[in-house]
């Protein structure tokens, strides 16, 4: 039986950042005072009044929008954030967040691109572009998707084009540095005195205890700890250079 069994309680990247984007626009139109817009933003009601920022965006990504509609809203928000500022801003980027999710969903899964990872570069490029807007820009919804989906685009890209460059060993796991040329016991000890030391945290001394002692592959061990392969070799990397300088320092 192994000597440690280090497991996560969660997986170590569980927050999506765009449902990140997406709770804080749903708070600002919850509560006593959501935040609103004009509902005579819509030309097909004769309603007066206004609407929460979460209604319009239903309103709008409805088939019944009209791209005029569209635009009005889209031009009242950008105004908004030019005067105001925030939270316009999270009002613009929250206004994209439907679209956005179908185009991620249309987009090959690379197992060396963690989804979070994925969802961060395209919200930078959408905050990016959001920027370069002014009320003025009539396809500003559109705008921001593609920048977003171009984004994505490069990210996946530069992943396929690593993948096809890249020059793996034979044996992924070769190399046991910086453990002990020791029995598996005695390795097994020096990960929970790092782990005790605060020098690892158990995932990163269960990851290391699988792939280089019971010498199981990457993928198998970074899909039983929720992040990806390329997650799992920089995770990995950077807990065996912190051991190794433990180790050189004898600091446990």
């Amino acid at each position: 039986m192994r000597p440690m069994s280090l497991r996560p309680n969660r997986p170590l990247w569980s927050v999506s950042p765009l449902d990140q984007v997406e709770s804080a626009f749903l708070s600002l139109a919850a509560g006593a005072s959501p935040l609103t817009l004009p509902v005579a933003l819509f030309a097909d009601t004769d309603a007066t009044g206004s609407l929460s920022v979460a209604l319009v965006r239903a309103r709008m990504v409805h088939p019944s929008c009209t791209e005029q509609d569209r635009a009005w809203v889209w031009g009242e928000v950008l105004r908004r954030r030019v005067l105001f500022g925030e939270p316009w801003g999270t009002v613009a980027v929250g206004l994209t967040i439907p679209a956005l999710r179908r185009t991620l969903s249309r987009l090959p899964r690379l197992a060396e691109v963690e989804v979070c990872e994925l969802e961060q570069e395209v919200l930078a490029a959408v905050a990016a572009e959001l920027t370069a807007l002014t009320g003025d820009e009539p396809q500003a919804g559109l705008r921001l998707v593609r920048a977003g989906d171009r984004a994505a685009h490069r990210l996946l890209y530069a992943a396929q084009r690593t993948r096809r460059t890249e020059v793996l060993p034979v044996d992924e796991n070769a190399v046991p540095q910086p453990l002990p040329a020791r029995g598996m016991a005695e390795v097994f000890a020096v990960l929970e005195r790092a782990v005790r030391a605060g020098i690892l945290a158990e995932e990163e001394a269960e990851l290391i205890a699988q792939t280089r002692l019971e010498r199981q592959v990457m993928a198998r061990a970074a899909a039983a700890m929720g992040m990806s392969v390329r997650s799992a070799f920089r995770r990995r990397a950077a807990a065996e250079q912190r051991l190794a300088a433990a180790l050189a320092t004898q600091e446990f």
